[in-house]
């Protein structure tokens, strides 16, 4: 099972390659000279990379909104935890000194 810190580190490396080929593609476009056919199997793959660096940037987005969803939860719970130990720790003081006191 991924994690969603994982499945981020994926998708940006995935992103990384997609637009380092997308540049390639832009280089060779401008400095060689192709055939037509040629030149429209690049455009059709830099029509494909470029779709897919879309929906990479709106899944990683999403990964990056669950993230954070994931870290506002912790930090709730962890607040939650230290709470109920101040305040069990204050009632336990409270009746060791009480206890004492007698």
């Amino acid at each position: 099972m991924n994690t969603i810190v994982t499945q981020i580190e994926s998708l940006q490396k995935e992103l990384e390659k997609h637009e380092s080929r997308l540049e390639s593609i832009e280089r060779l476009g401008r400095l060689t000279n192709m055939t037509d056919e040629e030149m429209n199997r690049l455009i059709e793959e830099k029509k494909c990379l470029e779709k897919k660096i879309v929906e990479n940037k709106k899944q990683l987005k999403s990964l990056r909104w669950e993230n954070w969803k994931s870290m506002i939860v912790s930090v709730i719970l962890l607040g939650v935890v230290y709470l109920g130990y101040t305040f069990y720790s204050g009632q336990f003081n409270a009746q060791t000194d009480e206890l004492q006191s007698r």
